[in-house]
């Protein structure tokens, strides 16, 4: 048996969505982005959206914000996390806090395989959580799409806020630093434009859009799938994760990290292995919507079958 690390939800209804924006003949950000804005500050129960072509997009225009509106010069966020986390304010301009208490400050907090952190913060680093009418904990949440996300756009991301400033200050980094969009200008919302930001490259597209907004639509059914894979997992091995984007089965230290990766790959069980340089000692299992109980039941007889020799 094979079993992939992750796949992808994606149907008919998707190919459909991206044939209909491409024979609209107008594919860059237009009213498919505009409307997939509008769903997706609605299901997680925000005022403001901003799609963006990755979430390490939405991060720096978050790092920008608090840079360029409220004076900041560093950044303070959780160790174990993805490197676009840091990359994203590094690029910005911003130097690392590691005591996340200094004058200047941005503090962000990572929502890492789906379980929310708690605590004030100024953004919220959500890229594997979406859940719907999810209160914000920051004055800034950032989202990402990529492929192996819990719902994709192949990639993307999503800048949200409740904050009508913040969004408008977002918006003009979004549009290459200008007042007014192709798009905008387009339909007649003006001919001409100022450059009012020096920012750009972040904006996202009708194509990924598309795919999003019917993404959107089968989230519950994705989400409630993976729950009930979390769920099955923990039981059989004896652990209590909440997330649902990534499962790691904890092993004592790095060698056994190792030696249950090439088991398990050795079996046809992809696996992942996330942040060694945090010291993580968690192999990542396969979970994905369309896992079928057969392949969750293969990759728990695996991965006990390695633990039986291993751990006593």
């Amino acid at each position: 048996m094979k079993i992939p690390f992750c796949k992808s939800t994606v149907g008919q209804e998707e190919i459909d969505a991206v044939s209909r924006v491409m024979a609209s003949g107008w594919m860059a950000a237009g009213k498919e982005t505009e409307a997939f804005e509008k769903e997706f500050a609605e299901y997680v129960g925000v005022k403001y959206a901003i799609y963006t072509n990755s979430g390490t997009s939405a991060l720096k225009m978050a790092y920008k914000y608090f840079k360029e509106e409220e004076d900041c010069t560093h950044y303070s966020s959780p160790e174990n996390t993805f490197c676009a986390t840091y990359s994203a304010a590094e690029e910005t301009g911003l130097t690392r806090d590691s005591a996340g208490d200094g004058i200047g400050t941005v503090k962000s907090v990572v929502h890492y395989g789906g379980v929310k952190e708690t605590g004030p913060c100024d953004i919220e680093d959500s890229a594997h959580r979406i859940e719907p009418n999810d209160p914000l904990i920051g004055k800034i949440r950032t989202y990402s799409f990529y492929v192996t996300k819990n719902m994709t756009t192949g990639s993307g991301g999503m800048f949200v806020t409740n904050d009508k400033e913040i969004y408008e200050k977002a918006r003009d980094y979004w549009k290459d630093g200008i007042s007014s969009s192709t798009y905008e200008r387009q339909l007649g919302r003006g001919y001409n434009y100022d450059v009012v930001a020096m920012a750009g490259g972040y904006d996202g597209n009708d194509i990924g859009a598309a795919i999003g907004r019917v993404q959107l639509q089968k989230l519950p059914s994705i989400t409630t799938r993976r729950n009930a894979i979390v769920k099955r997992y923990n039981k059989e091995f004896k652990q209590d994760w909440s997330g649902n984007h990534l499962y790691p089965f904890f092993v004592q230290n790095e060698e056994e990290v190792h030696s249950l990766i090439e088991h398990l790959n050795g079996s046809g069980v992809a696996t992942g292995y996330h942040y060694p340089s945090c010291g993580w000692l968690g192999v990542s299992l396969p979970i994905f919507p369309g896992m079928t109980d057969e392949e969750v039941q293969y990759t728990i007889d695996k991965t006990k079958e390695w633990l039986s020799k291993h751990q006593k």
